[in-house]
């Protein structure tokens, strides 16, 4: 059986390949490439900062579907070179289309030089690294240009997960501190918080339990004998501080080093910080009031409405029958049918499980009364469905 971190290699590596090709240079020439045509699947803007003084490219990854959806969606900002924006635009669609998380928006700011590197993911600055210190500039680049951009350039949610690695990951434990709430999520690899000294701990001892420190803090590493200390001392800090409002995880990869333990970082560390997204199929067999009560919870916990969707309600279900839950996926889609009323798609839903489960009769009868409800809106919807119906019942 292959380990978790082959699998994590082989299913990203599929993906990275797809992105890859949306990201090709542009002047590159197509005779030098192999055959074929490329695969649009990211978009690349520029962002004039007056902050920064500079021009700054953003790459930017859109939920499939976006084009033909009214959805807001949460944004997840990565920090960094290139790659780490390959394979966390991968590991969302992933984690996403399995109902483990909310699909999202994926905007990621190269660095154009190293030394943007150093200047943008530090606090304070040190004399080894000339151009370091800049990271409260950095911090009003994203509150006060690039958010603002998003905001109007795309379907938002105020609901945000900063990502970095390293140095990036330094930073982004230090804009969770400096500026609360502006980040809902942080995810880390590797963070070097034993930078100059390892300032971030006075920084973060010195903020008051009522400074409005809150959200979701996922301090991930790998098998890196320099970097694990300066975190282990950090969670101490947290731990003195036990700021009412944070909870916060760290995780080794033993298995890891610092090149590699970014992919296996960045997936559990989403899955824990969407660690309740996932509908247990009690709540929905509890019956409406449940299922409205636990996406109330959540509406809480991420800070927007999340109500109890179609969308949302058929996506545990499938996952469910992914699992061989059958019973437990029939339990959500009867309550997506009697929650959604007025829509066919939870009975078509339901006959495929039908179908699936050999129960041919009830399959029929859930595509009659799809049909039913396509009626006066989509009468060749309807059509199909009571096709579907005949079908089996010739079978």
């Amino acid at each position: 059986m292959r380990s978790l971190s082959q699998i994590f290699r082989a299913v990203v590596l599929t993906a990275l390949l797809g992105l890859a090709a949306g990201l090709l240079p542009a002047g590159q020439n197509p005779a030098q490439s192999p055959p074929g045509s490329a695969l649009a699947v990211g978009l690349k803007a520029s962002l004039e900062s007056k902050i920064l003084q500079e021009t700054r490219e953003v790459w930017i990854r859109l939920p499939d579907g976006y084009d033909g959806s009214s959805d807001r969606y949460p944004v997840l900002i990565q920090l960094g070179a290139g790659p780490h924006f390959l394979y966390t635009a991968a590991i969302v669609e992933l984690l996403a289309r399995n109902a483990h998380m909310p699909e999202m928006i994926v905007a990621a700011l190269p660095e154009p030089t190293p030394r943007h590197h150093y200047r943008d993911s530090t606090p304070t600055r040190v004399d080894y690294l000339p151009a370091s210190g800049g990271a409260p500039d950095f911090l009003r680049f994203l509150k006060e240009e690039l958010i603002p951009w998003l905001e109007t350039n795309y379907r938002t949610q105020p609901f945000r997960v900063l990502c970095g690695h390293g140095l990036s990951g330094l930073f982004a434990v230090y804009a969770f501190f400096e500026s609360p709430g502006t980040f809902g999520g942080i995810l880390t690899d590797g963070a070097s918080l034993t930078f100059d000294n390892s300032m971030i701990l006075p920084f973060a001892e010195g903020k008051p339990a009522e400074a409005g420190i809150r959200g979701l803090l996922y301090l991930g590493v790998g098998n890196e004998r320099e970097t694990i200390p300066g975190l282990q001392a950090f969670t101490r800090v947290l731990e003195k501080k036990a700021f009412p409002r944070l909870e916060w995880e760290m995780a080794v990869e033993a298995d890891e080093d610092q090149g590699t333990a970014a992919l296996p970082a960045f997936y559990r560390g989403l899955k824990w910080i969407y660690r309740d997204w996932r509908m247990p199929a009690e709540t929905a067999a509890a019956g409406p009031d449940a299922v409205r009560a636990y996406s109330a919870r959540l509406s809480e916990k991420y800070g927007y409405e999340i109500p109890a969707s179609e969308k949302a309600l058929s996506a545990r279900g499938f996952s469910l029958i992914r699992e061989q839950r059958f019973a437990d996926a029939e339990t959500i889609f009867r309550l997506n049918a009697e929650m959604h009323p007025a829509s066919p798609q939870p009975l078509m839903n339901l006959a495929f499980l039908f179908e699936r489960m050999k129960k041919r009769e009830e399959a029929a009868a859930a595509y009659e009364r799809a049909a039913e409800r396509a009626e006066s809106s989509q009468p060749d919807l309807a059509k199909f469905c009571r096709s579907q119906a005949e079908r089996l019942r010739k079978r």
